[in-house]
């Protein structure tokens, strides 16, 4: 049942209670006017009190209703035999009760239709007449007017209520169009609504803002105060970016209060995430280009007097001192120290190398590991080291070898080092997956170490930048460009004595009688 005829039945209720009691009310009257013997009353009476009792019911039982067109019209035609039993006992010319039969016609029209509207005015002014000829007074001229006249005006009320009720149809269906218009427009948008009246309750909640909010569904949120609902966004005013964890990740929401008129409001919530990330990637990549240029300018003209130190160094041993050995010990180490640092720089600044072929990743993921686990930092360490993989047989990536066997081997030595700081009480674990999607290939790297903190997050891939003593900062950020100049994307998903994942995601290839095919 539309909300409409739901309205309209509930009208209809109170005016036929409101027409019972104006019976009661006349009922009082003519008693006291001794206008009608008591006989007539008392049936007036019985049979108006039945109908309290059938209002009484319908009320109760319209909802239940499995078709509540036939409800409808048996309790129309009920009302139109009681509006002749009252004529018949009062007169059809005596009584006022003939107007009842005006609101009969104008009810069936606005709940059935104009095909009833015009039925009912048939049959009221038939049985009108019927009750008009068994008084015996339609020999009087001025009765016959009066019976013409009754006749007459149920036609034309039902002809004008058939037109209003036709005209207001046309409204309404042109209403909910507008409304399922304006509701699928809504949804439509690509920024989040949340619409509230003055009181700050929730009226309105559009699509988008469901599936960025990540809300339950089947769930209503309307009724509700915005306080209770999403507190996040009860003291919000004017336009700020506000950071929520959904799904487990943090997503950065752009949220800006609209005022409307009669103090109503709507919130306009714009998922800022991919683009706040994507101006931080833009900024990393031309930092990384400015410290890629000067870093090879550095190393250049650091290498060659390193040089020299380490080859006085090595002359000074000649002369054979404790106190020499040891100064040019720690020279010698030193020296390597920054040797080693130059080496990252050149190699840091070196452009990727153009030599890419087709690589199966579960068997260079497997031969890395292998020469990894021989390491002697590893062995120290006591970690398990486990490898899964979902891949296919022909799923395939395009690569560098060397410079991928680089990546992971740096991230395997970064996950090693996050154990060094954190009193472990469980097992210290190391997952390396490779997991198949849709159009791309995922390798993750996932460690229990002690985790990065969150305001270190965002500069872990920038040149230089460790939370490690004697670090160089320079392992990340080559990961980092190797993993760009493969035109894949990594993320880093940490938190602080749990743990810590990298995940990369390289463009899936797959082969096909020998051939790779995208």
């Amino acid at each position: 049942m539309n909300s409409n005829l739901s309205k309209d039945i509930r009208l209809y209720m109170f005016l036929r209670l409101l027409m019972l009691y104006s019976v009661l009310i006349s009922l009082v009257l003519y008693q006291r006017s001794f206008f009608f013997d008591d006989q007539i009353i008392v049936k007036t009476y019985f049979i108006t009190f039945f109908t309290f009792l059938v209002t009484t019911g319908f009320i109760f039982l319209y909802e239940r209703a499995k078709k509540i067109s036939y409800f409808l019209v048996s309790q129309i035609l009920y009302d139109v035999l009681f509006t002749g039993s009252l004529i018949y006992f009062a007169g059809p010319f005596e009584s006022v009760y003939g107007y009842f039969f005006i609101f009969n016609i104008i009810s069936a029209s606005v709940l059935l239709g104009s095909r009833a509207g015009l039925i009912t005015s048939v049959i009221s002014g038939t049985l009108y007449t019927i009750l008009s000829w068994m008084s015996n007074e339609l020999g009087n001229s001025e009765k016959t007017f009066s019976l013409l006249t009754s006749l007459t005006s149920f036609l034309v009320t039902a002809l004008l209520t058939s037109q209003f009720m036709e005209e207001l149809r046309k409204s309404r269906l042109q209403i909910r169009r507008l409304e399922a218009l304006s509701e699928e427009i809504v949804n439509s948008l690509d920024s989040g609504l949340i619409g509230m009246d003055f009181s700050r309750v929730i009226q309105k909640i559009n699509r988008t803002a469901v599936e960025m909010l990540n809300l339950p569904e089947g769930e209503s949120f309307l009724g509700k105060k915005i306080q209770e609902t999403f507190p996040i966004f009860s003291n919000h005013s004017g336009s700020e970016v506000r950071e929520l964890v959904i799904q487990g990740k943090r997503r950065r929401i752009l949220v800006t209060e609209v005022k409307l008129p009669e103090n109503h409001s709507m919130l306009l919530l714009r998922d800022l995430t991919e683009v706040l990330d994507l101006e931080q990637k833009i900024r990393r990549h031309e930092r990384l280009a400015s410290i890629g240029g000067l870093a090879a300018g550095v190393a250049h003209e650091i290498r060659n007097p390193i040089a020299s130190i380490s080859g006085s160094a090595q002359l000074l041993t000649v002369v054979k001192n404790s106190e020499n050995d040891r100064l040019v010990k720690i020279i010698i180490k030193e020296v390597e120290r920054v040797d080693r640092l130059i080496t990252q720089l050149l190699q840091f600044s070196k452009p990727s190398s153009d030599q890419k072929e087709l690589i199966d990743l579960k068997s260079l993921c497997e031969d890395i590991i292998e020469s990894f686990q021989s390491r002697s930092d590893f062995q120290k360490a006591d970690i398990q080291l486990k490898f899964s993989s979902s891949l296919s047989e022909n799923c395939l990536i395009n690569g560098n070898k060397d410079e991928l066997r680089e990546v992971l081997n740096n991230l395997l030595v970064n996950a090693i080092q996050s154990y060094e700081n954190k009193k472990i009480i469980e097992e210290k674990k190391i997952q390396i997956k490779l997991k198949e999607l849709t159009d791309h290939v995922e390798l993750s790297v996932e460690d229990n170490g002690i985790g990065v903190p969150k305001s270190f997050q965002e500069r872990i891939f920038d040149p230089f930048y460790t939370t490690k003593s004697g670090g160089t900062g320079l392992g990340l950020s080559q990961v980092y460009k190797i993993v760009r100049d493969h035109n894949a994307h990594i993320e880093l998903e940490s938190e602080e004595e749990v743990g810590t994942t990298f995940r990369i995601q390289f463009s899936l290839e797959r082969k096909t009688n020998g051939r790779a095919a995208d």
